[in-house]
């Protein structure tokens, strides 16, 4: 059998046995036998089950520790009430009672804004009141109010007065007549026309400011009060029973639409305004026709 030169070597007596296998663990010196010392593994996953001691090589390693500090950091990221000391578990519950708190004093907060603190946007009312006789603003042509502010519903009161312009009793007359009104209010000053209502003859009624809005007719009954207008002069003119019909037509939806309770009163607007003429002799003579009318001062009015 073939000898290497190496091997050779190693087996002549009196020659150093220095041969050392990167694979054996038992190195052979002077024929004598030495354990060589062996590198601990690096271990660097460990998974024990119910055991506190584990050996590993040489050495017994306590994981006690270990165990109790990858605990802490769990339940420190976790927020685990079961390594939290009481001090911490008070903290934290003292935190989520103040972010209850907080989130309820913020939703109680946005409420108040949205129902109470912030203005409403309010529009003209429609009273749905489809008949051929009623004419919207839009039907007259009204032109746009330069302001609008609104009334606070239901109203108690409701002032008849008249226009002292002149009298009409067809449909594009009237319309006309509407707009000449509505051009002297808003020469004088004012936001628009001035009365909720008007009354042509023929019993043709017209929106005029519209139902919930404030009105221009009698300063003090304003805010308080419907406000119904006839167009004419009627210390002259004289009224037709259509207009007294159509009238009560109009309050009675006005009722049901709770822009007047249903236990409003009438006046003449001389009754509350007294030393003047309207609504007019004619018409003051025939208030009766309103079922809500109160006759009190009516000596007040001029004839």
């Amino acid at each position: 059998m073939w000898i290497s030169r190496d091997d050779y070597n190693h087996d002549q007596p009196g020659t150093p046995q220095a041969r050392v296998s990167t694979i054996s663990e038992v190195v052979p010196m002077d024929g004598t036998t030495l354990t060589t010392s062996i590198a601990t593994p690096n271990v660097g996953n460990l998974s024990v089950n119910k055991s506190s001691r584990v050996h590993i090589g040489p050495k017994f390693v306590s994981v006690t520790q270990n165990l109790q500090n990858t605990e802490v950091v769990k339940g420190r990221f976790l927020g685990l009430e079961l390594v939290s000391s009481k001090r911490a578990r008070r903290l934290r519950c003292s935190v989520a009672v103040f972010v209850c708190w907080a989130f309820l004093v913020a939703c109680g907060l946005a409420i108040y804004l949205i129902c109470v603190a912030l203005p409403r946007q309010q529009t003209r009312l429609n009273i749905g009141l489809k008949e051929t006789w009623y004419l919207r603003r839009g039907d007259w042509q009204a032109m746009p109010p330069y302001e609008i502010n609104f009334l606070k519903l239901p109203l108690s009161y409701v002032i008849i007065g008249h226009a002292a312009s002149n009298y009409c009793n067809q449909l594009y007359s009237c319309i006309e007549q509407m707009l000449v009104i509505q051009q002297a209010y808003l020469r004088r000053g004012m936001a628009d026309i001035g009365p909720n209502f008007l009354v042509g003859g023929n019993g043709y009624v017209f929106e005029g400011r519209g139902a919930n809005v404030i009105g221009a007719m009698v300063t003090s009954w304003n805010v308080k009060s419907i406000t119904i207008m006839f167009m004419g002069n009627y210390v002259l003119d004289m009224p037709d029973q259509a207009q007294f019909d159509h009238i009560n037509i109009l309050l009675d939806v006005l009722v049901k639409e709770q822009v007047l309770r249903s236990d409003y009163t009438v006046y003449g607007q001389c009754q509350v305004r007294p030393d003047t003429y309207a609504p007019g002799r004619h018409i003051t003579e025939r208030m009766k026709y309103f079922l809500h009318w109160n006759p009190h001062n009516i000596s007040g009015c001029l004839s």
